[in-house]
């Protein structure tokens, strides 16, 4: 992982620690000293999902990708146009920083429709990932 990818990631990871300490209590506790946290939900993106995108040069592209989750990282395989790149990151929220062994990671967001927008190349290329089931 590159260490702008570890800098992005420990970011993530920050914000999504501050979003557990930050949850007031609720209302009616009889120990206000003493809450338990809530539980952070963990968005659910393993499996297998079409993508298109668009390069850097503006040409469109087509293909698959594989998402696994093991613990807080996310894996990624994806097949385009006959060639096999691979990566990984922290699942952080609803954001995700793939490090995929070029010079700038992947940035995703999860949407609330299951479908996963990206950025690449430093913001000049982009991709859609759409579940398949």
């Amino acid at each position: 992982m590159t260490e702008q990818c570890r800098a992005y990631a420990r970011a993530l990871a920050l914000g999504a620690c501050a979003l557990v300490v930050a949850v007031p209590l609720t209302g009616g506790a009889t120990s206000p000293a003493h809450a338990a946290p809530k539980a952070v939900l963990v968005p659910q993106i393993e499996g297998a999902y079409s993508v298109q995108g668009l390069n850097p040069d503006g040409t469109r592209y087509e293909g698959g990708v594989t998402i696994t989750v093991k613990g807080s990282t996310a894996f990624f395989r994806w097949t385009i146009s006959g060639q096999t790149f691979h990566g990984q990151g922290p699942l952080a929220g609803n954001r995700l920083v793939i490090d995929w062994g070029e010079t700038a990671p992947v940035f995703y967001t999860i949407n609330a429709d299951g479908t996963l927008s990206g950025t690449w190349a430093a913001g000049k290329a982009s991709e859609t990932l759409r579940p398949l089931n």
